[in-house]
């Protein structure tokens, strides 16, 4: 795989970094990668303070799964044309939703094939999306219920909503919706986590459901908000 293109005499930029959980994992992509002709190396992810200065680069970076949300957003918020791949040891719709929103390219779960990884960074690095397939069908049936749903109820009635939550909570269901954090939300509202973290326990208990995802689809369902 070539590693720069210049058309008219300008390079541009097409890196794609793979994000991993688990340090096992990093080699073992590489070698693979490497077996299949397909140019990458690996990379600490202090990258994000230095910068990625290669162009077409396939780059594999190992970050905690509790910072590789975070770490993909800054990364493309650096540079946009960047592209990412997340791998993850496990993972459902609130989180594919959250991660699509940010602009992340590829994203699958760690016990993939080496046909269906190379294929994986042959599309994100060319600019697709890419989903692991065990997720094709959910994927789908939650994005078309939501589409039906936001064309059946055009008009948004909070008012049985505004019986149950407090405006506090309304606004943070509201962001919620939005695919933020509990971090993400503090900021934006100039609030603690902690504080953050009671007010989504008060709307899931009000609510009745049993995690974010759940309150926001029963939010659209019921006209009380649209996404």
């Amino acid at each position: 795989m070539m590693l720069e293109e210049c058309t008219n005499n300008i390079c541009k930029k097409q890196n794609t970094v793979v994000i991993v959980e688990s340090l096992l994992f990093v080699t073992g992509i590489h070698n693979i990668l490497k077996f299949y002709n397909i140019n990458s190396y690996i990379s600490s992810k202090e990258i994000l303070s230095n910068g990625i200065d290669q162009f077409e680069s396939i780059i594999i970076i190992q970050v905690p799964s509790k910072e590789t949300e975070e770490y993909a957003k800054k990364l493309i918020s650096l540079d946009s044309s960047t592209k990412i791949i997340i791998i993850k040891d496990s993972i459902n719709m609130f989180t594919i939703n959250k991660l699509i929103h940010i602009g992340v390219k590829g994203i699958c779960l760690n016990d993939i094939s080496e046909l269906f990884l190379i294929d994986l960074v042959k599309q994100v690095h060319i600019g697709h999306f890419m989903l692991d397939t065990r997720f094709t069908d959910d994927f789908f049936n939650y994005y078309k219920e939501l589409y039906e749903i936001h064309e059946i109820y055009r008009q948004l009635d909070d008012t049985d909503l505004k019986l149950i939550l407090t405006s506090r909570e309304i606004e943070i269901l509201g962001l919620l919706s939005k695919g933020l954090s509990n971090k993400e939300i503090s900021k934006e509202l100039t609030i603690s986590d902690k504080t953050v973290k009671n007010h989504v326990g008060n709307l899931l208990q009000k609510m009745e459901v049993q995690d974010r995802l759940n309150a926001v689809i029963k939010a659209v369902k019921n006209r009380w908000i649209i996404i």
